[in-house]
């Protein structure tokens, strides 16, 4: 290619921009957010203040692409957890066997975007403005701009403007039908404090520590804490609904004693708080079907959030970004019509939608249509997730589905489901 846009300087967006280095003479990233020159947030990242955490298919996936990036993130003060010896999983407040798998990697998100941000734009052109349409009809070949110009002569045009993407009325505007959308309402509140931590601190023994309240408890939620750095705990809070957590500290401390895991006690009994409580409102899961399109123009397709987005509590968010990359980055060389890249994306989508919105239906407050299969659906999700809490089989491949190794429809083998029953049986 001569020429490859991409709107939106995200992680999806600098993936993109990654893929797209090593098939086009220039690559033109456009981002409206002044790009901070260190790790520090960006209005564009509503959510950059709150917990994530780097599942192990993320790891294994930024990796091929940024060879040193773990070994930077340590180096700037990212403390690598190991399954067990350093992290633990609560349900309810009862551990989760401890199970071979990938290590855990608490991360601040603006340190995340700054080294991907070091790793792309030197060898890309930042063009500091807002896309706001694009210029073609049946073949896109640029953007046309907020400021009234235009970037034109594109072979490739790359939505990574996230879940807010206006592409659906990009399309109409060219005459093309929007991809059908789907939306699961959560209405989720998260609250995040900062704690002072001492060098080599420990909360109850651990470092990492992952709270879950079952859809079924009375306040369903989770909780995470872990340190983003040798002098700093992050301890993030979350609820639904009217149980929705505010910026009130006394509350937040509140909320800590309460929880099950006892790590958020201790933390808040002992620590001291290092900046002010931080919400944000996540309203809904949201997919877009680009595979249902009827017809679609050539030189353009989305990425990362633009296609989906999903309960920001399963981290999802950058492994399905790296996936859709890795999707791009196999359809560029087949020279398959735009649908090829359309079914690579189905495929990563329908797994975390279904490894999320199984566990998000189940929510009383949630009111989305319930497909016909749903009961048996819960069902079978409910009796595989009590036995993980007892069966080390089950719980190993429970685990891989959360970090995105296999599909939750591959938990469904003879040997799993025997397993599930043995346990039922036993509990009951």
């Amino acid at each position: 290619m001569r020429r490859a846009v991409v709107a939106g300087g995200s992680v999806a967006g600098l993936l993109a921009a990654r893929v797209l280095r090593d098939w086009a003479d220039e690559v033109v990233v456009v981002e409206p957010d002044p790009l901070p020159a260190g790790p520090t947030n960006r209005p564009g990242t509503a959510h950059g203040e709150q917990f994530h955490v780097l599942l192990g298919l993320a790891q294994e996936l930024l990796g091929h692409w940024f060879p040193d990036l773990l070994a930077d993130l340590v180096a700037d003060g990212v403390v690598v957890c190991t399954p067990g010896q350093d992290g633990r999983m609560f349900v309810d407040g009862r551990p989760r066997p401890v199970v071979p798998g990938d290590v855990l990697v608490p991360f601040y998100r603006p340190l995340l975007e700054w080294h991907i941000r070091e790793a792309v734009l030197p060898s890309v052109r930042l063009v500091a403005d807002r896309v706001v349409g694009l210029v073609g009809g049946a073949e896109v070949h640029g953007v046309r701009l907020a400021s009234g110009s235009v970037v034109d002569g594109a072979d490739l045009v790359v939505d990574a403007t996230g879940r807010g993407s206006r592409l659906g009325a990009w399309l109409a505007e060219l005459g093309f039908p929007a991809p059908p959308r789907h939306r699961v309402g959560l209405d989720l509140g998260y609250a995040t404090v900062l704690f002072h931590r001492s060098p080599g601190e420990r909360l109850d023994d651990l470092l990492a520590v992952h709270s879950l309240r079952s859809p079924t408890s009375s306040r369903p939620g989770v909780s995470c804490v872990a340190p983003i750095g040798p002098d700093r705990w992050m301890c993030t809070i979350s609820g639904y609904g009217d149980d929705r957590p505010t910026r009130d500290p006394d509350e937040f401390t509140a909320r800590c004693l309460l929880e099950p895991a006892d790590a958020f006690a201790t933390l808040a009994r002992t620590g001291t708080p290092a900046g002010p409580v931080i919400t944000h409102r996540f309203p809904h899961s949201l997919r877009r079907d680009f595979h249902a399109v009827p017809a679609f123009p050539t030189g353009l397709v989305p990425i990362g959030d633009a296609v989906a987005s999903f309960n920001p509590i399963y981290g999802q968010g950058v492994p399905s970004a790296a996936l859709h990359a890795s999707a791009l980055a196999a359809w560029l060389p087949t020279g398959d019509p735009v649908t090829g890249y359309f079914r690579r994306l189905k495929v990563i989508v329908d797994t975390a939608w279904q490894t999320s919105t199984t566990e998000d239906l189940r929510l009383p407050h949630v009111t989305a249509t319930r497909p016909l299969t749903y009961p048996l659906q819960r069902a079978i999700s409910t009796a595989i997730d009590h036995a993980a809490m007892t069966d080390p089989l089950v719980a190993q491949r429970f685990v891989e589905v959360v970090n995105m190794r296999i599909r939750p429809t591959d938990l469904l083998t003879p040997a799993v489901l025997g397993r599930t029953l043995l346990a039922t049986l036993r509990k009951s």
